[in-house]
């Protein structure tokens, strides 16, 4: 797969297209984008919420689920908390798999992932 760099407008392509598209995908707020309101991340909601070891989970479980959507050419094996800190930020690792033609034989799910205050779910779409 190819897509376009969004800084200098070339050719991108292998696993930097791949960190570009999971990094849209996280920072994304759901309901953002008119045209693919299903898309995004609604854990964008928990900044500003304590931050708890629950609150923590929450998160990487949204991670997870929005990298199985949206990018099969990534799948995430493992997280690693590297640092919580009073000032309310948390450092925090994303290991996986790289599976450069894992999109030759994905279905991208029609589904919408969502929150309602500590619970994640994730529903077949339209």
């Amino acid at each position: 797969m190819t897509g376009i760099n969004e800084q200098t407008g070339e050719a991108l392509s292998g696993f930097p297209e791949v960190l570009q598209s999971l990094s849209k995908i996280f920072s994304t707020p759901q309901g953002q984008r008119v045209m693919r309101e299903w898309f995004g991340n609604p854990g964008l909601k928990l900044l500003g919420e304590n931050q708890t070891e629950a609150t923590v989970l929450i998160w990487f479980n949204i991670v997870y689920m929005l990298a199985e959507l949206f990018e099969p050419r990534f799948k995430i094996t493992h997280f690693e908390v590297i640092g919580m800190k009073e000032s309310g930020f948390t450092d925090f690792a994303v290991y996986g798999r790289y599976r450069p033609y894992a999109h030759l034989d994905w279905v991208q799910a029609k589904a919408f992932v969502s929150r309602n205050g500590k619970t994640i779910t994730l529903k077949a779409g339209n």
